[in-house]
C-alpha cells in the first residue's frame, strides 16, 4: 500500500508540474501587465517568467520527469516485491521463470496510463479553464523551485545547447515566431469556434495582406483618371468639378504624362472670386510622385507624414499609371468606403435567370478566391480586362 501511495504522491506531484507551466504560459500576457501596474508581486514574477519562457518551461520538465522518475522507479519496485512473487508460485515453468518480467510488463503500460491521465490530460485541461488565479497561486512556489532545480536547469541547458549549436538559429524558443501561415490557421480556427467574428477575420486577414500590396494594385488605373489641363478655361473647370465631384484634380500640361501638380476644388472659389487676379497657376499645389511597385503601407506613412491625401503613380520611365488616395488604401483594409458622390457598381451580379455578370475591373485574386478559379496571376496585368 505504501508503494501506491508514493506512487499516486508523485505522478501528481508531475501533474501539479504541467498545469504549473501551462498557467503560466496561457495567463494573457495583458491582464498580467494589469495587474503588475496594481503592484501585485506574483504578477510580476509571472511577467518574468513569461520574458523567459525556456527557464520556465525548463523547471517545469524537471520537475515533471523527477517526480515521474521516481513513480516509475517504485512502480517497478512494487511489480518485483508485490506482484512478481503471484507468478513465481505458478506451476507453470514459464511463467514462473519469467515472473519479473511479466509483473514489470503488467505494472509499466497501467502506469504509464494513469500518468499520461492525471500527470497531463486533466491538470492542463483544468488550469485552461482559470489560468490566472491558477498562475497567481502557483508564482512564489514555482519560483523557489526555479531557485532550487537552478544548477540541474544549468547543466541541462549547457548541454542541450551545445548538441543544438548548429541549429541554432532555428532553436531559441525565447525568439520563435508563429509564422503568417500558422496565424491564418489560428485565426480561421478562431472564426469556427466563434471567439473570433467574421468581420474581425476579415480585417485582421486585410491586415496581413496590406503589407504586401503595392501602389500598382490599388490606384484608379490611368484610363479612369479624370484630370484637367493647365489650358482648360475656368467655366469647364467648374462644370468638370460638379459633374465628377472629386475634392482633388491632377492637372496636366500637353499630356496625362506630364502631370504639374493638384488642385483643390476648395481652392477654386478663391479663382471665382478674383478672376482679374488670380489664375489657374496660382492654385496650384505641388503633385506628390511614387513609384508603382511602392508598398502601400509605407505609402500611408508618407501620405501621413506629407499631410498629403493624393499622389500620382508613375512607372519606371516616369509615365502617369494612375493616381492613388488615402481613403484607396484604407479601403484595402477596412474594405470600400462611400460617399454621397461614390456611386456603386457591383463586381459582381446575378441576373433572374442565373447569369452571373462579372465586372471586367474585377481584381484577378478577388475573382479566383469568389468563384473558386484558377487564372494565373502576373505583375504584368491586374484585372480580369
Amino acid at each position: 500500500m505504501t508503494y501506491l501511495l508514493l506512487i499516486l504522491f508523485f505522478i501528481l506531484i508531475s501533474g501539479i508540474m504541467a498545469g504549473c507551466e501551462t498557467a503560466l504560459l496561457a495567463a494573457p500576457r495583458s491582464v498580467i501587465k494589469e495587474l503588475v501596474e496594481r503592484g501585485s508581486k506574483s504578477a510580476k514574477i509571472i511577467q518574468k517568467f513569461q520574458k523567459d519562457p525556456e527557464n520556465l518551461i525548463a523547471t517545469a520538465n524537471v520537475g515533471f520527469i523527477i517526480s515521474l522518475s521516481l513513480a516509475s522507479f517504485l512502480g517497478g519496485l512494487y511489480a518485483l516485491n508485490s506482484i512478481a512473487p503471484y507468478f513465481k508460485a505458478s506451476t507453470i515453468p514459464m511463467i514462473s521463470e519469467y515472473s519479473s518480467f511479466i509483473s514489470v510488463a503488467i505494472v509499466i503500460p497501467i502506469l504509464a496510463f494513469i500518468a499520461i491521465v492525471v500527470g497531463e490530460l486533466v491538470p492542463k485541461s483544468l488550469v485552461l479553464k482559470l489560468p490566472v488565479p491558477v498562475a497567481m497561486t502557483i508564482a512564489y512556489p514555482f519560483s523557489w523551485l526555479s531557485i532550487i532545480f537552478r544548477p540541474i536547469i544549468f547543466l541541462l541547458r549547457g548541454i542541450s545547447n551545445a548538441i543544438l549549436k548548429p541549429f541554432k538559429d532555428q532553436t531559441s524558443f525565447s525568439e520563435a515566431r508563429v509564422s503568417e501561415e500558422e496565424f491564418k490557421i489560428l485565426l480561421e480556427e478562431g472564426t469556427k469556434s466563434g471567439t473570433i467574428d467574421k468581420t474581425e477575420q476579415e480585417l485582421i486577414t486585410s491586415i496581413f495582406e496590406f503589407t504586401d500590396t503595392t501602389a500598382k494594385e490599388v490606384m484608379i488605373p490611368r484610363t479612369d483618371v479624370v484630370a484637367v489641363s493647365i489650358d482648360t478655361p475656368r467655366e469647364k473647370l467648374v462644370n468638370i468639378v460638379l459633374e465628377e465631384g472629386y475634392s482633388r484634380l491632377p492637372v496636366y500640361s500637353g499630356s496625362i504624362d506630364n502631370i504639374i501638380g493638384i488642385i483643390y476644388t476648395k481652392d477654386l472659389i478663391s479663382l471665382l472670386e478674383h478672376r482679374d487676379i488670380i489664375l489657374l497657376q496660382d492654385i496650384i499645389r505641388p503633385a506628390y510622385f511614387v513609384p508603382e511597385a511602392k508598398k502601400i503601407s509605407k505609402l500611408m506613412r508618407e501620405l501621413q507624414q506629407q499631410k498629403i491625401h493624393i499622389a500620382i503613380v508613375v512607372d519606371e520611365f516616369g509615365g502617369t499609371e494612375g493616381i492613388i488616395t488615402m481613403e484607396d488604401i484604407l479601403e484595402e483594409i477596412v474594405g470600400e468606403i462611400h460617399d454621397e458622390y461614390d456611386e456603386e457598381l457591383k463586381e459582381i451580379e446575378t441576373s433572374a435567370d442565373g447569369t452571373v455578370l462579372v465586372n471586367a475591373r474585377i481584381n484577378i485574386k478577388d475573382f479566383n478566391e469568389k468563384f473558386n478559379a484558377n487564372i494565373p496571376e502576373d505583375d504584368e496585368y491586374e484585372t480580369i480586362s
